[in-house]
């Protein structure tokens, strides 16, 4: 019995995708309308339905049937093609809305899989353009092959691939993957943002009678006796204990729901190679793609937040354009991994830099920068309080002696803060690129090519002018990078030269 082979789809006439996309557009009809959700709880809409059972188990199931009923419309009039040179959408029930798309002006394609498209081999596609700041359009639940066929047109439309028929599928090497304990590592970082809340909250049960303490020994407020004061001012030790031991257990509550987090956005993370693009793939319940082609990267961004500190561990990023969902990020790599990177991302330009912070060719900027933060921090909440407090209150003897010790406390609290951020702060430059440090708790550093600058400034402050200081800024496709208090005539000198250099290379995109 001979073998009948299915002819490969035709996706230059119209065409639905599959009926799988209404759960698409049930979640974006959903997402569309909660907004006015949180509009009318606002108003005490969630009272009226708890008071008004009955009236609740009618509305209920007739909201629920109008979402599927837009979202089934909305499936019905979804069409698209894909022409020669461009893609076509044709949406919307009752406002019709035509997308025409020149393939040419494709940034990339992204891929995202639910976990009923993986089960169906269903594909997400994303497509994002270099002009936008939000993905352009979106082709929910369709075949592999339509997101095989568009990548196809667009290295033809972009004359960096052959046609189809004449070209043999791309080779696809395999960079870095993440193991179980990588997730474990990646989860444990929400740890870095959840401590400074949980020893604010186990660490005074009423605030309010701590403030009301301090300002009545200020004489501010009336004072209270010793015998009014919480009994959090004078804890014992079996107090210290109990609080200890639900500050633990809050602790590993939300290392389990980040490790969680962790494995339902990474699991299964793989970094690839293709050709001259870079791709990751990774996600547990939805399956997430990027995909960013190297001649198109801005920028790379290597961070490290204290959590990852102790694991000696980073997270880069790759920033193809201005929108987030144009960022290819591996969420763990060593520092070997990372310059192995940069110097790949790179190619043969910028070999002088480094994405490592504690690099010793990294320069400071001048140490008059403190002085500057410092007054910018600190002032402005060393004022205000006690100005508030006056107005309330009026002048006294204990708003005197509250003022000088408050604004004491900021003028030390800025400069230690000021004093932080210029030790984190630290560039270095070649003939080809820059890169920046920066950071408070943690550290980035953001590295670039001269060649990709749209526009460069220099601009002074007061003080600047007077300390012959500028604040040199470069302006990219995906965000602009700064470098405060240089010297004014390398700062002038660097502006020149990175303008000559995207002058002279056209290939800035």
């Amino acid at each position: 019995m001979a073998l009948i082979l299915q002819d490969p789809p035709d996706f230059s006439r119209w065409r639905r995708t599959t009926p799988f996309a209404v759960v698409f557009f049930i979640r974006d009809t959903i997402s569309q309308v909660s907004s006015w959700g949180q509009i009318l709880a606002s108003v005490g809409l969630t009272a009226l339905l708890v008071r008004a059972r009955p009236l609740l188990g009618r509305v209920l199931p007739v909201a629920i049937a109008a979402v599927v009923v837009i979202a089934a419309l909305r499936y019905w009039f979804f069409r698209f093609r894909l022409a020669e040179d461009r893609i076509l959408i044709r949406q919307g029930v009752f406002r019709k809305t035509s997308l025409d798309l020149p393939l040419d002006r494709v940034q990339g394609i992204n891929i995202e899989r639910s976990l009923t498209d993986r089960l169906l081999g269903l594909v997400t596609v994303m497509v994002d353009t270099a002009g936008s700041d939000a993905v352009e359009a979106r082709i929910p639940s369709v075949r592999a092959a339509f997101a095989d066929e568009l990548r196809a047109k667009i290295g033809v439309a972009r004359g960096e691939e052959r046609p189809r028929s004449d070209r043999a599928e791309p080779p696809r090497e395999v960079i870095m993957k993440l193991s179980a304990g990588d997730m474990v590592r990646i989860g444990l970082q929400v740890l870095a943002l959840v401590v400074p809340g949980v020893i604010a909250l186990t660490g005074s049960r009423d605030p309010r009678k701590f403030l009301r303490y301090v300002a009545g020994q200020y004489g501010i407020l009336e004072p209270i006796g010793r015998d009014q004061v919480p009994r959090e001012l004078v804890t014992g030790l079996a107090e210290l204990g109990v609080r200890a031991g639900v500050a633990a257990i809050l602790l590993a509550f939300f290392a389990a729901l980040g490790i969680y987090g962790a494995f339902a956005t990474h699991h299964g993370f793989t970094l690839f190679r293709e050709k001259a693009a870079y791709r990751t793939r990774g996600g547990l319940f939805r399956q997430r793609e990027v995909v960013v082609q190297s001649a198109r990267i801005q920028q790379v961004t290597l961070s490290q937040n204290p959590v990852a500190r102790c694991f000696r561990r980073f997270e880069l990023t790759v920033h193809a354009a201005s929108d987030d969902v144009r960022k290819l990020v591996v969420p763990l790599l060593p520092a070997r991994m990372a310059e192995a990177l940069r110097s790949e991302l790179f190619g043969r330009e910028g070999g002088g830099l480094t994405l490592l912070p504690r690099s010793t060719s990294l320069l400071r900027v001048s140490p008059h920068y403190i002085r500057a933060l410092a007054l910018r921090i600190g002032a402005a909440p060393a004022l205000a309080v006690p100005a508030i407090v006056l107005t309330l209150g009026g002048p006294s003897a204990g708003w005197a002696e509250f003022s000088a010790g408050w604004i004491l406390i900021w003028a030390i609290a800025g400069g230690l803060i000021a004093l932080q951020k210029w030790r984190r702060l630290a560039y270095v430059h070649d003939d080809d690129g820059m890169a920046v440090r920066s950071g408070f708790i943690g550290r980035n550093v953001d590295a670039f090519l001269f060649r990709k600058a749209q526009a460069v400034t220099v601009t002074q402050s007061p003080l600047q002018r007077r300390k012959g200081l500028a604040t040199l800024g470069v302006e990219l496709a995906s965000e602009e990078v700064k470098l405060p208090y240089v010297d004014h005539g390398v700062a002038c000198r660097l502006r020149d030269y990175i303008l000559y250099r995207a002058q002279t290379n056209r290939r800035w995109h």
